[in-house]
């Protein structure tokens, strides 16, 4: 890339002129090369600092309409980037991650998130039982392959968290004696070819719609 588009491009970042800190530096294809994680280089990388650890009390801001998405042992990067782009896309207030997840600021994450780390506020490496301290109305869906209610037929209502397991395990035992609801998406059983469960990404994109599609049913009491 020439110093003149790189110049362009950073205007029209907003990363250039008065003010601004960003620093714009061309390189040659053989040091993108090394830069990249991917095997053809993109055109333009940026460099941005990790953001700062969020205590889970940030949350109170907006408890009484919250919905926190909690990856539960979600390991595949793929799959958390997906499901944190489907996370903003229907309007989450925010993703948390067990320990042991998928690393959020991950490469392959990021890039299967296509930018919505910068979306929402995210709190990795936390646990189900303080999320539930810092949002102590809130309902806990958990999303299972086969023995919940089935999603349509769920009184969903915010303040919530929803919870996201990996495909193959689950939930994890610790997080299911903090589910308050067990929700399933029926599958098209019985069709050639037909599978057994959806994945992470999926069926947590699909569960955020339904939040997303329909007035929250108010709480009990």
């Amino acid at each position: 890339m020439t110093a003149a588009r790189a110049l362009e491009l950073s205007a029209g970042l907003g990363l250039s002129g008065e003010g601004a800190h960003a620093a714009v530096y061309p390189v040659a294809e053989r040091v993108a090369e090394k830069i990249s994680t991917l095997e053809t280089p993109p055109d333009v990388m940026a460099v941005f600092p990790l953001p700062e650890c969020r205590a889970l009390t940030t949350l109170s801001g907006a408890a009484g309409e919250a919905l926190v998405v909690f990856a539960d042992g979600l390991g595949d990067p793929g799959n958390m980037g997906t499901l944190l782009r489907a996370a903003v896309a229907f309007g989450a207030t925010a993703l948390a991650t067990a320990p042991g997840s998928a690393d959020l600021y991950g490469p392959k994450t990021v890039r299967a998130g296509m930018g919505a780390v910068f979306g929402l506020p995210l709190y990795p490496d936390v646990g189900l039982a303080d999320l539930r301290t810092a949002l102590p109305e809130a309902a806990v869906y958990g999303l299972a392959a086969h023995e919940g209610v089935p999603l349509a037929e769920a009184a969903l209502r915010r303040p919530a968290v929803l919870v996201v397991g990996a495909e193959r395990p689950g939930l994890s035992p610790a997080a299911r004696t903090h589910v308050t609801q067990l929700v399933t998406i029926p599958l098209a059983l019985g069709l050639p070819g037909g599978v057994e469960s959806l994945n992470a990404g999926v069926a947590g994109a699909i569960a955020l719609y339904e939040f997303s599609r329909r007035p929250a049913a108010p709480a009990k009491g």
